[in-house]
């Protein structure tokens, strides 16, 4: 059997014309590309600029408040995220204690009477506080 007979029927002019036909599929795919790169261009570099911004943190007054209603919008779901529940209870040497999740770890427990001065509550309310500065 002949490379050239069937199912091998491919000959030179057929691969030549496939690869002509490829060469200008190619050639329309990176002029399509260059025409798209030169359009989004502009936007690229508004974006870039602004994503500077944001780093910087000067950001225009219209996206500081659309970052605003945002987070308002939002608080909630970022804090019920980033906050997880507290278990209370007693050790077998009757110590009362709180089972405090690591993503707590900046939230301060203490109780007052005892770790932080009275400050006017009735001996031993829970105190929890939180290092605003860092």
């Amino acid at each position: 059997m002949s490379f050239f007979d069937f199912p091998h029927t491919r000959t030179y002019d057929s691969d030549l014309g496939w690869l002509i036909k490829q060469v200008t599929s190619y050639d329309e795919t990176i002029s399509t590309l260059n025409q798209w790169i030169a359009e989004n261009e502009p936007k690229r570099d508004d974006f870039e600029r602004l994503y500077n911004m944001l780093l910087s943190g000067d950001l225009p007054a219209g996206v500081q408040a659309g970052i605003n209603k945002w987070m308002q919008l939002h608080a909630l779901d970022i804090i019920g995220e980033l906050s997880k529940m507290v278990f209370f209870g007693i050790t077998d040497d009757g110590y009362f204690v709180a089972y405090i999740p690591e993503g707590w770890s900046d939230i301060i427990f203490n109780t007052t009477g005892y770790d932080m001065p009275d400050l006017g509550y009735d001996f031993g309310h829970l105190a929890l506080s939180f290092n605003v500065g860092g």
